[in-house]
Order: structure tokens, then C-alpha cells, then sequence
């Protein structure tokens, strides 16, 4: 077995406390991030055992140079073929754990400053198109309303289509962030960089809301209750986007772009 140099032990207690105490406690950076972080952390050392024979055993401060991540960023658009929106991602992620270093080993502080100069990848816009409304009629009917959880899919589909919101936004909405009875019905949701937003909801959405409320929730409200919780683990574990995917697999759709950029949607 390999024995561990003293630069390798001080990455490694340091990658451990940024991980396990720093972005989760004093960041408290949503789990999504964290395991952002983790996975690029993992590809840095893959890339540094695959293409440059240091293994976690003899890593040094050194390896964390500007000119081994840029080789990195090479290594991730040429043999893992990742997009360059992916490689900015994974490119930010890294210098956060090198911002926190530098903080903690005064040393390191170049080597944080020198990949700052980085740049980032060149990305192009999308064009989004857009479903129309005869194609979100569609969608709608899928879900079995005879069934509780077709009542269930179909008021999680409204909401995250009136909201606009994301699906991780949605499945982690408690009780205490819904407010439909006032005068401007509305939720807040906790989004990227914990950032709080007021998500205004159309009438209908807070009507169907209201019953999926009284048929799920019937008595009344425990306010740190997941609005749309696991059905086997109870109130205080929300549905995972897994199982989210998992219960919509049935639902074949085939996009075919009509006249005028129009998408339409047959399910």
C-alpha cells in the first residue's frame, strides 16, 4: 500500500470539511450542488490518475495549478465529450473548492488566483420553442384522474406549468410556502443559491391545489410537511425526481414541429 505524502493528506482533510461541514452547514448549498461538487472533484482526480499517473496518493498543491485545469477542461470536451455549458459548470465548481482553500492554506492562494483567469467556454443560445395550447390539453389527459395518484401527477403538472418553476423546486415545496387563500394566491420557492421567489398562481391551479390539498393533506397541515410527499416514506419525505420520471415513463410523447415554429404534441 501506497504511502500517503503530507501535501495528499492536507487535500484530502480539506476536500472532507468543504464537502461534509462547509457547503452543507455554513454555504448551506442545496444537495443538487453539493453533489455538483462532489462529481467534479471526482472527474479531477480521475483526470489526473488517467492522464497524468497521480493518484490520491501523491497529489500536491501543484497539481492544482491553472495549466493541469485547463488540460482538465481539454480532457472533459475531448474524451468525456461534455458540452461546453457542462465544462463551465464543472470549471466554476472546482474554483469554489479553490477559493475555500486558498482561505484556509495562504499558499494556495495563487493557484486559486490563477485559475480565475480561466475562461469560460463559449456557449450559444438555444432557441426554445415553445408547446402549444392544443399540445398542453394533451398532456394534461394523460394523468388517470380516477386514480389518487393520477390526481396527484395531474396537480403537480399544473403547478409546475402555470409556475414555470423547476421540478426539484416544486417536489421540495412544503406546506408553509403555499399561500392560497389570500387576496394574490401564490407559493415561494427556494431556488438555485437559495434564493427565495414568489411564484403568482392562476385560478384554476389554486382550485385544483385546494382539493388535491383536502384529499392528501385532510387533516389539518403539518407546515414542514412536503406538499407532495412519498407515498411509503409519509409527509416529511418529499418525492424524488426518480420517482417523478419514473411514473410519467408510461407516457409516450412525439414532438413533430407544425407550421408558424409551432411544437405539437401527440400523446
Amino acid at each position: 500500500m501506497k504511502r500517503v505524502n503530507n501535501e495528499a493528506y492536507k487535500i484530502a482533510q480539506h476536500i472532507n470539511k468543504w464537502i461534509t461541514e462547509y457547503t452543507s452547514s455554513i454555504k448551506s448549498n442545496s444537495p443538487h450542488t453539493i453533489r455538483t461538487y462532489i462529481m467534479t472533484l471526482s472527474l479531477f482526480v480521475k483526470f489526473l490518475e488517467t492522464e497524468k499517473g497521480i493518484d490520491s496518493s501523491n497529489l500536491s498543491f501543484s497539481c492544482l495549478s491553472r495549466t493541469y485545469v485547463e488540460e482538465w477542461i481539454l480532457w472533459l470536451k475531448g474524451k468525456r465529450g461534455c458540452s461546453p455549458e457542462t465544462c463551465n459548470i464543472r470549471l466554476a465548481a472546482l474554483r469554489a473548492f479553490l477559493k475555500y482553500l486558498a482561505e484556509k492554506e495562504i499558499a494556495c492562494l495563487s493557484i486559486y488566483q490563477g485559475t480565475t483567469f480561466i475562461p469560460r467556454q463559449k456557449v450559444f443560445k438555444k432557441k426554445v420553442i415553445g408547446m402549444s395550447k392544443n399540445a398542453i390539453k394533451s398532456l394534461m389527459l394523460v394523468p388517470d384522474v380516477s386514480t389518487r395518484t393520477g390526481r396527484r401527477d395531474l396537480v403537480l403538472m399544473i403547478v409546475l406549468y402555470c409556475t414555470a418553476a423547476r421540478i426539484d423546486e416544486i417536489l421540495s415545496l412544503k406546506i408553509n410556502q403555499l399561500h392560497v387563500d389570500v387576496d394574490k394566491p401564490h407559493i415561494t420557492v427556494i431556488g438555485k443559491g437559495r434564493k427565495i421567489r414568489t411564484l403568482y398562481l392562476l385560478p384554476k391551479a389554486v382550485s385544483h391545489l385546494k382539493k388535491y390539498l383536502k384529499e392528501y393533506h385532510p387533516v389539518e397541515p403539518n407546515s414542514n410537511a412536503y406538499v407532495f410527499y412519498s407515498r411509503n416514506k409519509g409527509i416529511f419525505e418529499k418525492i424524488s425526481s426518480e420517482g417523478v420520471n419514473k411514473q410519467f415513463k408510461g407516457v409516450k410523447t412525439t414532438c413533430t414541429k407544425g407550421q408558424k415554429g409551432k411544437t405539437h404534441l401527440t400523446v
